[in-house]
């Protein structure tokens, strides 16, 4: 009888290890649940490590994305951060310094940042990164992808750009950038509200009057080597 009632609760059990699909599939169903993602807001905790710090800083916020049009990072207390990126600039801005960053950086396909892999396709990351494929080791349930840099100016600027994929609604649910140098982003998303109206206030992000505006994005500062 033990075994029997063993040998049940074994099979109901998922598959430890269990094969990928073929990574066309995985492309194919990631690219089809992103283009059905018309908003999305969620909580997000970012883990930054500097290559010449042994601690990571710990950040936490809500992040909101509309399509391709822009990804908003609006921090928790005591971080005093706003970012709205776009595919023309990114905008950083300090709500009680009253300061705030502009860099332009042109149309999105110029640049390699790709909203660090958020409202992208993989279809079309694919052209510039090498795609890997494999079951996530954290137990999380996830799709792992490595994507590699294929041309040589990403290569000066980055190891990899790693996305986590949920098995069951194929959107991200961890994404992490490598620069070059070390340093690293670490990107966890909460639970996801998709299609929801945003609020005014990021759909229609705008500084306040008077704002300085440095030229730099320092964010994104790494060390050069």
């Amino acid at each position: 009888m033990f075994r029997s009632t063993l040998a049940l609760l074994l099979l109901a059990l998922p598959l430890a290890g269990q094969a990928p699909p073929p990574l066309k599939e995985v492309v194919e169903r990631f690219d089809a649940a992103q283009a059905q993602v018309q908003t999305l807001q969620c909580p997000f905790t970012l883990t930054l490590r500097r290559a010449l710090l042994k601690t990571p800083s710990v950040t936490k916020g809500t992040m909101y994305l509309q399509g391709s049009d822009f990804a908003h990072f609006a921090f928790q207390p005591p971080e005093d951060l706003v970012l709205h990126l776009t595919p023309k600039a990114l905008i950083s801005y300090s709500p009680e310094a009253r300061e705030g960053e502009l860099m332009k950086i042109g149309l999105i396909k110029n640049s390699d940042r790709k909203f660090l892999g958020l409202g992208q396709k993989l279809s079309y990351l694919s052209d510039y990164f090498q795609i890997s494929l494999s079951e996530a080791k954290d137990g999380s349930n996830t799709w792992f992808l490595a994507l590699a840099p294929r041309t040589l100016s990403l290569r000066k600027r980055m190891q990899a750009l790693n996305l986590w994929v949920d098995k069951e609604t194929w959107l991200p649910r961890q994404i992490q950038w490598i620069e070059r140098s070390g340093d690293s982003w670490f990107l966890e998303l909460g639970a996801l509200r998709i299609n929801q109206a945003l609020p005014s206030g990021v759909i229609g992000f705008k500084l306040p009057e008077g704002i300085p505006l440095r030229s730099e994005f320092s964010f994104f500062a790494t060390r050069k080597k």
